[in-house]
């Protein structure tokens, strides 16, 4: 038997339909862009050496699974990809695959993968030490030399490339670190913390120091010589981040330092979180676990013994009690056990999020929750610290077992519940038989439901209906079908089919189809014997489902489904209801207060107010002006005053706010069949920049309130997503589905929209925190008259920055950084442009709408902008080199530090 190419016929000539339907076939846009094939991805052999030099410091990075290269695969919009060229522009979009689940049924050889780690992959064909050894001088190579000596070469160049994006990296850090200490440095009483900053600033390079150093004493023992062992010690993988070594424990301290002037409790909290974010492999003891978390223990509260050391001469030293002051909320004690709470986090939220989030992301999340459940004092952070703390807790406790029953119920295949199983007991016989009559009146509805709608077109669609034949093909030289013979496909025999399928005794009736009629049903069955399939676990989470019906199992699992509704409304009207009541509405009925809080200053509705007597449950805002902060006239927060009132500013701005959503979300449906997924994307960040942008400085603790509440929807309808709770799950997955990207593919969590919303809500939360505040009762606390840029720094850096970065990125980069990553020069410098230009408009926007004065001099604008450049170039070199966590939240977070420490 002779084989031919793809596009020629057996004879060898060409077949021009073949070849213009293999040309269409590769250059179809492929459906599922970031799935890998099985064979493609990396082995565990591959895995084993490419960190075989030293395995124990690759293990710093061994939160998530080593995948290829991020110069293959970029997350960022500033790569440029080939989708810049003329012809692939032109293909249609890919095809829309619905999921089941998060990924759904992937086709053969097609696995879900993980978005990969920015560090290229280590040269498997490497001896150890190989790197260091000279190179052997010979006369003659073979080609299988050449080409391994080659890749070699191709190896360490790329090599040499990440450790300048590494170095470039942690110097833009210290950058940062500089201009927040030069901006915050003179503030008094920071000088009294001198002691317990240059403690921190020592000990985590110090114990990174010594890691290595251990290493080799390890090597040492294992009776290698010191040469070998230095060299294993201080050898540094491929694969090497030191993203988790840095973000993690400067950020927090940074953040704190920031801030300051407004509460000094935020520096020795930040102190102990960054130093608990150090990886536990830094300080573990292989032979006693226990006592490396001691170790880690002691090392987070080293730097709170330092205060009566006299390290600086100009310097007083003080006892931590003096420093933190009587207005403060924390003691020594309660700072010692910040660390246990950092390990109980991780743990918690590494079991809820899976492998969604990277170990730098898990930490950092870690520390925001740990300082959102320390200093929550205001209203707007009591909410959210109910909404996170509180009700997540409660969720977790009490969902937890019927999520992870309904999740395990929905991987269990149709056909192991077809099976044919003895009759059980009494219960279980009442229990099949009120779950058929459940389902068969089901079915009856849906029955009738359709013939209803299909008697009214019978006439209209009886021209046209015509009998479905199978198709034939040959074997051995003989015609054959694929079925019986021609057969009416109508509903009722859709309905029917459906109905066996809930009916195991008209199932077992129904002759099974075979996929080809050629094979008897006495042939030869030797080939099956070997192909056995293993027999399930007795013991597995899903062996108790096994026993069930179909229809049984469809009735629990929307019973497990009601369950979980109830419980999660139950906890929002209980506990989480009371606790926003007492501790952030001073008593008031959260869902009246709501009323007020937004209708209180229409006429028709406190008329119906007060002619119902529901004043005590409806908050009612006072006419006096008096305590009302005084603005300019003829400004922005004047006529938010005087003209229209801060309530009825708060509900038009919920109208313009929902009308650019409405808006935006048409629009993206129109284009989904037209752009590709990262166009689409992109369009949400310019919803966000729409919403927020012109909105944050009119009222910013009400647009606090509104993302606080919007993320924790987002959150809770992502659980039921993930969670695969019906009627629910199935709607959000399909509508999600065309936005998502290779992060969302890593885990159960989809976390494009989350942290979209988290990168433009952080910079808001921070500016916001322990500012002073004003108010009438009931709203004491809920306006201030704090208005500074770095509330809208994540807003322009995520919306504006991003979106520049990956539009002109992808359509007119070609000049690459020199590191790996695939980010174009041309997308980094569209991202710094988008970012000065939002920030000078936002500070103009600022000076018009009356909330800060115009500055003198006539060289002032010209300043401004200057820093304003600054600023977005250090955010685009930021995104541009990070690689240890999500630049949607990251960034934001250096954009905010530049903003606050060059004082724009």
């Amino acid at each position: 038997m002779t084989s031919s190419h793809p596009g020629q016929s057996v004879d060898g000539r060409t077949n021009p339909k073949d070849v213009h339907h293999q040309s269409r076939l590769t250059l179809s846009r492929s459906p599922q862009p970031y799935h890998r094939g099985g064979e493609a991805l990396p082995q565990a052999q591959g895995h084993a050496g490419s960190n075989k030099h030293n395995p124990d410091l690759a293990n710093l990075n061994a939160y998530s699974l080593p995948v290829i290269s991020r110069s293959e695969s970029s997350e960022s919009g500033t790569e440029a990809d080939d989708e810049k060229g003329p012809l692939l522009k032109g293909l249609p979009a890919p095809p829309l695959r619905l999921r089941k689940g998060l990924r759904g049924n992937s086709p053969a050889g097609l696995t879900p993968a993980a978005s990969p780690l920015p560090t290229p992959p280590a040269f498997v064909d490497a001896r150890e030490f190989h790197f260091f050894e000279p190179r052997p001088r010979a006369a003659k190579k073979s080609a299988e030399a050449g080409t391994q000596a080659s890749d070699f070469e191709a190896y360490k160049r790329r090599k040499r490339r990440e450790i300048l994006r590494r170095c470039t990296e942690t110097i833009l850090q210290c950058g940062i670190g500089t201009i927040v200490w030069s901006s915050a440095g003179g503030t008094t009483g920071l000088v009294d913390w001198m002691n317990e900053l240059t403690v921190f600033l020592l000990l985590a390079p110090f114990v990174y120091v010594c890691y290595p150093v251990q290493l080799t004493l390890r090597a040492r023992a294992t009776g290698k010589t010191w040469i070998q062992s230095f060299r294993q010690g201080f050898h540094v993988p491929s694969r090497f981040d030191p993203g988790p070594l840095l973000y993690p424990v400067v950020l927090p301290v940074l953040i704190a330092i920031s801030l300051f002037q407004r509460s000094i409790a935020f520096l020795p909290a930040a102190i102990v979180c960054g130093l608990s974010s150090i990886p536990p492999v830094i300080t573990a003891t292989p032979k006693v676990p226990v006592i490396g978390e001691h170790i880690h223990w002691c090392l987070s509260i080293l730097p709170l013994n330092a205060s009566t050391l006299r390290m600086f001469y100009a310097a007083h030293s003080k006892p931590l009690s003096l420093k933190l002051g009587q207005g403060c909320l924390l003691t020594r004690e309660e700072l010692v056990m910040v660390f246990p709470l950092h390990q109980a986090l991780m743990t918690v939220l590494g079991y809820l999020t899976t492998s969604s989030l990277d170990i730098s992301e898990l930490q950092l999340l870690s520390s925001a929750l740990i300082n959102l459940f320390l200093f929550a004092q205001t209203p707007q952070a009591e909410i959210l610290k109910s909404m996170i703390w509180l009700g997540g807790l409660c969720i977790f406790v009490f969902c937890k077992n019927i999520l992870i029953w309904e999740v395990t119920l929905a991987r269990i295949p149709t056909w192991k519940l077809l099976r044919k199983r003895p009759k059980g007991g009494l219960v279980s016989q009442v229990d099949q038989a009120i779950c058929q009559f459940l389902i068969r009146r089901r079915t009856q509805r849906m029955r009738r439901f359709s013939s209803a709608s299909d008697d009214s077109d019978e006439d209209a669609l009886s021209p046209f209906r015509k009998t479905r034949r199978r198709p034939k093909f040959s074997l051995n030289g003989r015609a054959c079908t694929a079925g019986p013979g021609p057969q009416h496909v109508t509903p009722s025999t859709s309905l029917a089919g459906e109905e066996a399928l809930l009916d195991p005794s008209i199932s077992s009736n129904i002759p099974r189809r075979r996929t080809f009629t050629a094979f008897e049903s006495g042939g030869d069955k030797s080939q099956t014997h070997g192909t056995r399939k293993p027999k399930p676990n007795p013991n597995g989470p899903s062996a108790p489902f096994l026993t069930l019906s179909v229809e049984q199992a469809r009735v629990r699992k929307y019973v497990y489904a009601g369950l979980a509704y109830l419980i999660v409304f139950a906890t929002i009207l209980g506990p989480v209801r009371l606790y926003i009541s007492q501790r952030a509405l001073s008593g008031h009925e959260p869902f009246g207060w709501a009323l007020g809080y937004l209708f209180g200053e229409v006429p028709s509705f406190r008329f119906w107010v007060v002619s119902n007597n529901l004043d005590s449950w409806i908050c009612l805002p006072s006419r006096d002006a008096s305590g009302v902060s005084i603005a300019p006239f003829g400004t922005i927060e004047s006529v938010r005053q005087y003209v229209l009132g801060p309530a009825t500013t708060r509900l038009l701005l919920c109208a313009y706010c929902g009308a650019i959503l409405l808006t935006g979300i048409g629009a993206v449906l129109r284009l989904t069949s037209v752009v590709e997924v990262d166009t689409r994307r992109k369009v949400f960040h310019g919803i966000m920049v729409a919403m927020l942008l012109p909105t944050i400085f009119v009222d910013p603790c009400f647009i606090a309130l509104a993302l606080s509440l919007v993320l924790a929807v987002f959150l809770l309808l992502d659980l039921f997503r993930a969670s695969q709770l019906p009627p629910i799950s199935k709607p959000l997955t399909t509508f999600l589905a065309p936005y998502v990207d290779g992060r969302d593919h890593r885990g159960p969590i989809i976390v494009s929209h989350i942290f979209l919303l988290i990168g433009c809500a952080i910079p808001l939360w921070l500016s916001l925190a322990a500012v002073p505040r004003t108010g009438q009762a009931p709203w004491i606390g809920w306006d201030t008259a704090v208005r500074e840029l770095s509330m809208v720094s994540g807003v322009i850096c995520v919306g504006m920055g991003d979106a520049a970065a990956s539009l002109i990125g992808r359509r007119y980069g070609k000049t690459k950084w020199c590191w790996a990553g695939g980010k174009s020069l041309e997308g980094s410098l569209a991202f710094a442009i988008a970012v000065t230009c939002g920030l000078y408009v936002s500070w103009v926007w600022l000076r018009l709408g009356g909330w800060a004065p115009w500055p003198a001099g006539s060289f002032s604008s010209y300043r401004t902008l200057a820093r304003c450049w600054i600023a977005g170039m250090g955010a685009s070199l930021m995104e541009s080199t990070l690689t240890a966590a999500n630049d949607n939240v990251v960034v934001p977070i250096g954009l905010w530090l530049l903003v606050r420490g060059l004082d724009i």
